[in-house]
């Protein structure tokens, strides 16, 4: 394994014909506390994760999201030699469950970190960092002729870095097997 290098001005070609095509995502969010996160690292550049390991003992959970409503990104924002960047999880939750409603009410101050998966690839998209984790910015629900359901949407409150890419195989495996099984993530030696 090679050491990374630092960040170099370096021009930046077109990904493909098809790079602004919408990727489909796996219909989970992971879900973690950042108080729950034993080791979390950047490499040198500054978006790629590098280490990311959860305390012993401690799993994140997921939360089913319809696919098509998912998405994760940043925007910037800030003045003049104090600009950074928000992190943003959007997404539609299907029904009125007791669980979700339970997630909700108990997770409202919480500080969070979430990891959307692509259907294709090796990497995941991490949004938060310990340091500028997701708040429930807003959680409305809705029951009525139009549907069932809730819009969630976490966001940082602080500037930091862009939204986090990391290799799927760091993915921690949830509380959940059948849905461990549907994302493809493994439970390490030590069953955490």
């Amino acid at each position: 394994m090679t050491m990374a290098e630092e960040y170099s001005f370096v021009s930046v070609p077109k990904a493909g014909s098809n790079a602004g095509t919408p990727k489909g995502k796996k219909k989970y969010v992971v879900i973690f506390r950042w108080m729950d996160v034993k080791t979390y690292k950047r490499d040198s550049k500054g978006v790629r994760v590098t280490d990311f390991a959860m305390q012993d003992g401690k799993k994140p959970i997921a939360v089913y999201a319809t696919p098509s409503t998912l998405n994760v990104y940043h925007t910037s924002e800030g003045d003049d030699d104090a600009r950074g960047y928000i992190h943003h999880l959007d997404g539609e939750v299907p029904g009125s469950s007791v669980e979700f409603s339970e997630f909700l009410q108990n997770n409202i101050n919480e500080e969070l970190g979430a990891i959307v998966m692509n259907c294709a690839g090796d990497d995941a998209k991490v949004a938060g960092t310990p340091c500028t984790p997701l708040y429930i910015a807003k959680a409305d629900s809705q029951d009525n002729k139009e549907g069932d359901k809730s819009t969630l949407n976490l966001t940082s409150s602080l500037r930091g870095p862009v939204i986090g890419v990391m290799a799927k195989s760091l993915v921690p495996a949830t509380d959940n097997a059948e849905i461990n099984a549907e994302l493809g993530l493994t439970v390490s030696d030590s069953g955490v």
